[in-house]
This record gives C-alpha cells, sequence and structure tokens, in this order.
C-alpha cells in the first residue's frame, strides 16, 4: 500500500477559477483489495482535489457496470485540509474502513459528493479456481484501467533526484501465463532510437502490484537524473518488456525542460478520469507525468 496526499501547485491565476470536486483515479485504486474475500479496505484516507468548502457529506459506490443498481453504499464524509483549501481527505463516516465484499462481474466504483458523481473507474472481477486440487482456494482475479496506466516520476524542484516509473503490473498479462511463476521484466527509456534508461525487476501473479523503480543508465548502471532527462529534449518511448516480448509502450515528449502531460494529467483538469500532476510521498513534493500508451 501507498500513501500520499495528491498537492497541486496552483497559480494566483488558477485560484481565481472555480473547479469542480473530484477523486483522482490512481487514488482510488489505492483502496485495497482481497483476491480471496472480494472485499476493500480503505487503509489511508483518499485524497479530494477543489472539495466544497466546509465537511461534507459523501458516498462511495459500487455499481453493476451498465448502470445497474448499487452492491455497495458506503457513507463517506470530506474533511478540508488546512490551511490548503484546494484540497480535502475523503473517508468513512462510520470509521470502518472495510467495505463489501462483492462476487464476480462488471463494475463501477464511483464517488458522490453531494448527490453527484465526481470521479469513477470500471473493473470486472472473475472467479478463479486454485490449482491444488487438496486444498482448492477460489480468488477474484481483477482487471481494469490500471493495467495500461504508467507515469514517470520527478522532483518539483532540481534537486538531484532521479527519474522514477510509476506502474501497475501482473504476469497474468503476460503470453504463456504460468500460475505463481515469477517472470523477470525490463523497462526501456528510450530516445532517438537509443536507450537512456533502464529498469530490471521481477514480476508476480499477485493482484494487480503498483511498482515506482528507478530508472538507471543500463545494467549496473547509476540512476539517471531528472536533470538529465529534461535537458535532453525529443521524442521517448517507454516500453515495458517481459517474456521475450515488449506488452506495452508509452510515449511522451521533453521539451523546454519540461515533460508533455496528457489532458487528464493537467492541473484544473475537472473530468472523473482526472490523474494527479503532484503527489506528496514522505512530505515530500512530487511531479507525477502520466503516459499515454500506444495503442
Amino acid at each position: 500500500m501507498r500513501f500520499f496526499l495528491v498537492l497541486i501547485a496552483v497559480s494566483a491565476g488558477l485560484m481565481a477559477q472555480s473547479f469542480p470536486p473530484h477523486v483522482a483515479m490512481d487514488a482510488l485504486l489505492d483502496i485495497r483489495f482481497f483476491p480471496q474475500q472480494g472485499g476493500f479496505m480503505m487503509a489511508t484516507s483518499v485524497p479530494v482535489l477543489f472539495p466544497p468548502p466546509g465537511e461534507t457529506k459523501a458516498r462511495l459506490l459500487i455499481k453493476k457496470a451498465g448502470g445497474g443498481a448499487a452492491v455497495v453504499t458506503k457513507a463517506m464524509i470530506v474533511e478540508p485540509w488546512p490551511p490548503h483549501a484546494a484540497f480535502g481527505n475523503l473517508k468513512p463516516a462510520d470509521g470502518q474502513v472495510g467495505f463489501g465484499p462483492i462476487t464476480a462481474g462488471d463494475y463501477v466504483m464511483s464517488v458522490e459528493i453531494n448527490g453527484k458523481e465526481i470521479s469513477a473507474y470500471p473493473f470486472s472481477l472473475k472467479a478463479e479456481q486454485g490449482g491444488d486440487p487438496f486444498n482448492p482456494k477460489n480468488s477474484l482475479v481483477r482487471t481494469g484501467p490500471w493495467s495500461k496506466a504508467a507515469f514517470l516520476i520527478g522532483p518539483v524542484e532540481d534537486n538531484g533526484a532521479s527519474v522514477e516509473v510509476g506502474i501497475w503490473l501482473s504476469t497474468r498479462e503476460l503470453p504463456e501465463y504460468v500460475p505463481r511463476k515469477q517472470v523477470p521484466y525490463t523497462l526501456h527509456l528510450m530516445t532517438g532510437g537509443k536507450q537512456m534508461g533502464l529498469v530490471e525487476g521481477m514480476v508476480s501473479d499477485d493482484d494487480w502490484t503498483l511498482f515506482k523503480p528507478e530508472v538507471r543508465q543500463g545494467h549496473g548502471g547509476g540512476p539517471v537524473k531528472w536533470k538529465v532527462l529534461i535537458g535532453t529534449p525529443g521524442a521517448y518511448t517507454l516500453e515495458y518488456r517481459a517474456a521475450g516480448k515488449t506488452i506495452r509502450t508509452y510515449k511522451f515528449q521533453v521539451a523546454g525542460g519540461k515533460v508533455s502531460r496528457i489532458a487528464q494529467n493537467e492541473v484544473g483538469y475537472a473530468g472523473t478520469d482526472a490523474l494527479p500532476p503532484q503527489s506528496l510521498i514522505a512530505d515530500r513534493r512530487r511531479e507525477e507525468f502520466w503516459l499515454a500508451p500506444i495503442q
């Protein structure tokens, strides 16, 4: 589990504008899921961007996809986060952090404030029986938008920080998937047909796991510094490779000392699929640049 509070550097001009409240999709993805039971646990509060003033009533809902009825309705409150009026925390109203369980099917998890849906993401659960005939265990396998998500993590100010990548991985998406088998993977940061950075690691078939590895100059090499990345303009790709194949590819641009942002990642984006431009990890603000996958 990771814990973060979303922060946005808001200029004086932006403060004069009014943005509708929303919850970033990846913040909802931080709500822990238990595959064996089909239940959820909100171990930490979920950040809300541009909440209404004062403490506000809210609801977290899990509905059947296609406009179906709610199978989970959880009363919530949105607490202000002084002294930053642009931020709040979504918390269970009764203090009970668990909710569910739910069964196999297609769903939408959403958040409502004052009766209006402000954020939502779809997901599916598929029942799967374990392979041990003497102790069969059923579990629910999740699929959803995180299976294509990735973002770069960098410093708000140049402090010598390294480039990091945020990406959700599971061996279930790999060709010739084998249950309970770990598979080595690599991430390749490429520009101009050349490799700038490399990540090496292992991925398992547990519920989708968020990895946040540091990008290095090559096998055994030192970290790629953020100032080197933004100081090298051009078109970039990030390739996720495993099982002898390229599984996913992402693209972005560096120009004028800045990394490009997709629309949902822009400050002030008000759609239900908003993604945070910044986060606070271990009391340090970090930039998050969400990447567009190549279809």
